[in-house]
């Protein structure tokens, strides 16, 4: 969790991290981008070539939210987050 804290305040400052208590799953807020709940999906599908949980299909409120499971080897969460990094450039 510390490292994709890190991660995004250095390198994706525009997304912000919602902190879990307890469990290896974490929100990431995307709301600073004006995308609809479809174009950050398949923003994350098609271009970051990931699949993270959509935060709309837990209702009201998870808009603009992915979340991710962060229960995995270092490799593959920096892998991931390099690749969300990579699909939100240019996007304003």
């Amino acid at each position: 969790l510390d490292f994709i804290d890190k991660f995004l305040k250095e390198r994706i400052p525009r997304v912000k991290l919602i902190k879990a208590e307890g469990t290896y799953l974490a929100w990431l807020d995307f709301s600073d981008f004006d995308l609809t709940n479809i174009e950050l999906q398949q923003l994350m599908h098609k271009k970051a070539k990931i699949a993270l949980d959509d935060g709309y299909i837990f209702g009201a409120g998870g808009e603009h939210f992915q979340r991710i499971n962060f229960a995995c080897p270092r490799t593959i969460l920096q892998k991931a987050l390099e690749n969300i990094e990579k699909s939100l450039e240019g996007i304003n």
